[in-house]
């Protein structure tokens, strides 16, 4: 349960205190009349705060915005404030989103495939090694116990099969760019060096 409670925390300092200026100014435009900003601040921080998990919340700032819009909800219901109306579509698109334009996620999801492409190419062990550590983002000792092989194994398991994944691509963008055999070589050997630690 601490441990939970360290992640939220962790989480609230990294994805939703840096929000409070944009939301204290949305809440005054917005609100300002009629509720206290810093009091649906607190109120909304409370509610994130208590949270079991916040394994569900994909997109931090839309999620804090939204509960900052709750907040003001039951406020002024509570207040009698028979006049409010939630937001509009308009409102809505005025809070800045942060997720990519489509022709970067297309770009990103050709390169998924790609990498998962050449993932698929390693051996069992080396592919499971690479997804658990860097995907999953297990430590190096689970890795092991889950595999069944010794730490060492799956360092070597990560370096050796991140420089063909990187080595791959470096041919492959060679082949697309005219570089020659030499420089792609090269580049290989840069990128594993950098890919491996």
């Amino acid at each position: 349960m601490d441990d939970e409670h360290d992640i939220i925390s962790d989480w609230l300092a990294r994805e939703i205190v840096p929000l409070e200026r944009a939301v204290h100014g949305w809440l005054s435009r917005r609100w300002g009349h009629v509720v206290d900003a810093e009091d649906v601040i607190q109120e909304a921080y409370c509610r994130v705060a208590s949270l079991a998990s916040i394994d569900h919340i994909e997109n931090p700032k839309s999620y804090f915005f939204r509960t900052a819009h709750a907040v003001v909800s039951e406020k002024m219901r509570r207040a009698g404030i028979i006049s409010f109306s939630s937001m509009t579509q308009i409102e809505w698109s005025n809070v800045m989103d942060d997720e990519p334009l489509a022709d970067r996620i297309v770009a990103a999801d050709q390169e998924l495939r790609r990498v998962n492409g050449l993932l698929s190419q390693l051996s069992d062990t080396c592919r499971r090694a690479i997804e658990m550590r860097r995907i999953e983002g297990l430590s190096r000792k689970e890795t092991a116990e889950r595999l069944g092989v010794t730490e060492n194994d799956v360092k070597n398991h990560l370096v050796r099969g991140l420089r063909k994944v990187m080595k791959a691509i470096a041919d492959e963008d060679a082949c697309t760019g005219g570089d020659e055999p030499e420089a792609v070589e090269h580049k290989a050997a840069v990128i594993g060096k950098h890919r491996s630690h």
